[in-house]
């Protein structure tokens, strides 16, 4: 179990579902407001952006004709669009604060993680690009906060690796996030869900998924919960047509409300003790589980007139809904045996047809 903020995250507690912006600000802070707002509404527990300088990311000296399908030129100007003024981040975390939903960020160098350190951030969230870079890993983890560490560019030697780099540090405070990092992967095959239970398995460590599944669908993050996760953390978009690095793997605000709304009937779908019953919780405790019997399971008819003093064959009998009477498991019992009393064609044989009145 983590704790991060006033929430615990690990097993048994609701699902910690993170908004990432990533670049969908698009270098307007109205942007990056409204961002809070929306995810705030549609029942995030966490909105996350990034705090990265372009020049510190990426070399410059590196060109590349086009990246993702967009020209670039010098390799560090691809990242220059998802860069936020540091300068934003008081009013962002007292905005995330006045619509109660928790402000996170992901710091990509030394300077960026004293920022955030001292504007107050509960946790970092280490992206998948940077799970290699020990030397970025040890000065964050020596901090001392709850790290998230997204996967999505290991073996899983490596991410026993980062998680060694981290504890070596004195921090255990650790949250593995499985993605892939394929943007949007090319089938939901490719998401690979079942190594959230590798990882949980191999570090016993709250596990998450971190899901760039292709937009509207929801299925991953559903399936990821099914499977233990802990964590969601989806992309949003107020528009996918943008223009941002991250739209094309963006929810739109719509889509994101059904996924919490469909995270959260998961998770109490998923609530109960595994104990195979007609019904549960209170409904058992109520007896309605005898009530839906009574309608819905069979019980022996006759099939015609039966008059008294007849020896019950097969070919009398029936089953018919609502129970009412004999169980078609008891039919052996009675086949062969005096009916004492008289039974209507329809009507439902009971022990009393075979019982003797005084």
């Amino acid at each position: 179990m983590v704790t991060i903020g006033n929430r615990l995250v690990g097993k048994g507690q609701p699902v910690f579902v993170i908004a990432e912006v990533g670049a969908n600000h698009r270098g307007k802070i109205e942007e990056a407001l409204r961002s809070i707002e929306l995810a705030a509404e549609a029942g995030a527990d966490a909105i996350k952006f990034q705090h990265l300088t372009h020049d510190k990311i990426a070399a410059d000296t590196i060109v590349y004709e086009e990246w993702h399908g967009k020209p670039v030129g010098a390799f560090s100007e691809f990242y220059r669009s998802a860069e936020i003024p540091f300068e934003w981040t008081d009013k962002l975390i007292a905005h995330a604060k006045k619509h109660n939903i928790m402000f996170l960020s992901s710091p990509f160098d030394k300077d960026a993680a004293d920022f955030l350190e001292t504007a107050g951030v509960p946790a970092f969230k280490i992206a998948s690009y940077e799970m290699t870079d020990d030397v970025l890993l040890r000065y964050i983890a020596r901090k001392g906060k709850p790290i998230i560490l997204s996967t999505g560019m290991a073996y899983l030697e490596e991410v026993a690796h980062a998680v060694r780099v981290i504890q070596e540090e004195g921090n255990n405070e650790i949250i593995l996030l499985h993605c892939i990092s394929i943007y949007p992967p090319k089938s939901f095959a490719d998401l690979n869900l079942r190594a959230i239970e590798t990882l949980e398995e191999a570090f016993k460590l709250p596990v998450g998924y971190s899901d760039h599944s292709k937009p509207p669908f929801l299925a991953a993050p559903i399936a990821a919960v099914a499977l233990g996760a802990c964590v969601i953390e989806k992309h949003f978009t107020t528009e996918r047509d943008g223009g941002s690095n991250d739209d094309l793997n963006s929810l739109e605000i719509d889509d994101f409300k059904r996924t919490v709304e469909e995270i959260r009937n998961a998770e109490q779908a998923l609530s109960r003790v595994g104990i195979k019953q007609p019904v549960s919780g209170e409904d058992h405790a109520l007896g309605k589980d005898e009530i839906a019997d009574r309608w819905a399971r069979r019980s022996l008819y006759a099939i015609r007139d039966i008059p008294a003093g007849s020896l019950l064959t097969e070919d009398m009998i029936i089953t018919l809904r609502p129970w009412g009477g004999i169980a078609p498991k008891d039919a052996g019992l009675v086949i062969g045996k005096k009916v004492l009393r008289a039974i209507k064609a329809r009507a439902p044989i009971t022990w009393e047809d075979f019982l003797e009145t005084k």
